[in-house]
């Protein structure tokens, strides 16, 4: 292309729209040609992932340098490990102090810059405590709250943290690094039981005094959290949230197998949510680990909320549209569990029933028999029943999309060292991955449309195939995909 030939800036945009998920070919874009220099940029900064105070370094001086650039960084990560970063000796001492990388000069400048730029902010960081906190406090304008290990988050902390952020609206919480230890949920739950019995109706205790308002939130994500009675409390205190707005919930429980440890688990917290947004929500999405046995352990939580499905505190979602059943797993679905759901909820307003599952390339072939061929005199019956059921126009009237979206995951460049067997590695070098994949991508959506046939007769189905090459794949884990 001609240096001095000028493309629209709306084809411009266009292409780096589509290149914006390839960093490696946003930068050899930017230059090859001068005129795709401000276009990459903008996408090339409009998230930045930082874990190392060298990336601190990098960035402030690019700054320095380039002062726009802060400007379009619209989604900041932030990623500590475990293992704190060893700064240095202590002037007054020979010992070696562990002080966050967050604390260093570099980050100091970029939290002042990047601080009236960023709306989404992502938390990775262990332990999050005040050593690292006033970085993060920068971040004023953020919109979109993500923090991992909330588990090991006091309230406090999190009180601090989020303090400062007005504009919040959107607060995702993800647990379940820390395994639930029952005799500290125990004494949480006696702990809160005389709480709410010294406080009638849940009412908050007037001990503590908050002079802002509330966060008025509208998307809301709990993800193995509700083992934190204290967290869900402090979420259904009216002097900190304001859930009247809430119009999207995703809600993934703690595992069938972490709740046999738990002598008596509370619901408590998690029905007054439910009852809480009841007439607002519209969309809910319910996270499983599928374990892809035949025999699954007992889930108490799906029992408690799908036996009586009359009594069930998810008949309070009467303005429900859209119902997600996701696997976070690599099995496929325990349809039983997915029945159970589409059995208990209103179903009189909604539109859109979404399954979501991820799996891996290699493992399909071993996968289908388990989860369409048994029983055998019957292959796919649990889905002929899930067909069966959205066929249903009394039960679901203005029911007008059914998806089923699989991330299919694969590496385009794995090396086969571990097989000793020569012509199996000869196979696998010689093996198309590209086309392997679009044939299991072919072979997944021809299953599910031979099964579901009263569903694509009625025009309702619709099967995605994301492929996810996992050579391809940034440092964030499905944990911070930020869509739908």
């Amino acid at each position: 292309m001609d240096s001095h030939q000028n493309l629209p800036p709306e084809i411009l945009l266009s292409i780096m729209e589509e290149l914006r998920d390839s960093t490696p070919s946003l930068e050899t874009a930017a230059l090859v040609c001068r005129a795709w220099r401000g276009p990459a940029q903008v996408y090339l900064f409009s998230q930045i992932h930082i874990r190392k105070s060298q990336d601190c370094s990098r960035l402030y001086k690019i700054f320095e340098k380039s002062p726009h650039t802060a400007s379009y960084v619209n989604r900041l990560v932030v990623q500590q490990l475990d293992v704190r970063e060893i700064c240095g000796p202590i002037k007054d001492g020979p010992l070696i102090s562990e002080v966050s990388y967050l604390q260093s000069r570099d980050a100091t400048k970029i939290a002042s810059i990047l601080g009236s730029s960023v709306r989404e902010l992502g938390i990775s960081v262990y332990p999050l405590d005040r050593n690292n906190l006033e970085f993060l406090k920068q971040m004023k304008r953020v919109e979109t709250l993500k923090i991992e290990e909330i588990d090991e988050v006091p309230i406090d902390i999190l009180v601090e943290l989020i303090q400062g952020m007005r504009n919040l609206t959107s607060l995702h919480l993800f647990g379940g690094e820390k395994d639930p230890h029952a005799e500290e949920y125990e004494n949480d739950r006696l702990q809160l039981l005389r709480d709410t019995t010294a406080a009638p109706n849940g009412a908050p205790s007037a001990e503590t005094t908050v002079d802002t308002p509330p966060f008025r939130l509208t998307r809301l994500t709990l993800d193995r959290t509700e083992h934190r009675l204290g967290l869900l409390k402090f979420l259904l205190d009216s002097r900190y949230f304001d859930l009247g707005a809430l119009t999207d919930l995703d809600l993934t429980w703690m595992q069938a197998e972490d709740q046999f440890y738990i002598a008596t688990l509370d619901y408590t917290f998690l029905d007054r949510l439910l009852r809480k947004v009841g007439t607002t929500l519209n969309s809910l999405t319910v996270g499983f680990h599928f374990l892809g046995s035949s025999s699954p352990p007992r889930d108490q939580y799906l029992e408690h909320y799908t036996t009586n499905a009359v009594a069930s505190p998810l008949q309070c979602l009467v303005t429900l549209e859209s119902l997600c059943i996701a696997d976070q797993g690599h099995h496929l679905f325990d349809l039983s569990a997915c029945l159970a759901l589409l059995t208990s909820i209103p179903s009189s307003s909604l539109t859109r029933v979404h399954f979501k599952t991820l799996i891996d390339a290699d493992d399909f072939t071993e996968m289908i028999p388990v989860s369409f061929s048994h029983p055998e005199e019957d292959p796919g019956r649990h889905w002929k029943a899930v067909d069966a059921l959205l066929r249903d126009e009394n039960q679901f009237p203005v029911l007008k999309t059914v998806n089923i979206t699989v991330a299919l995951e694969f590496d385009s460049k794995a090396v086969p060292l571990e097989f000793d067997n020569q012509a199996r590695i000869k196979e696998l070098a010689n093996k198309d991955t590209a086309g392997s994949v679009d044939q299991t991508s072919m072979r997944i959506v021809s299953i599910f449309e031979d099964i579901l046939t009263s569903l694509k007769d009625r025009g309702l189905l619709n099967v995605e195939i994301e492929k996810v090459d996992l050579s391809l794949a940034g440092p964030e884990s499905v944990f911070w995909k930020w869509g739908d």
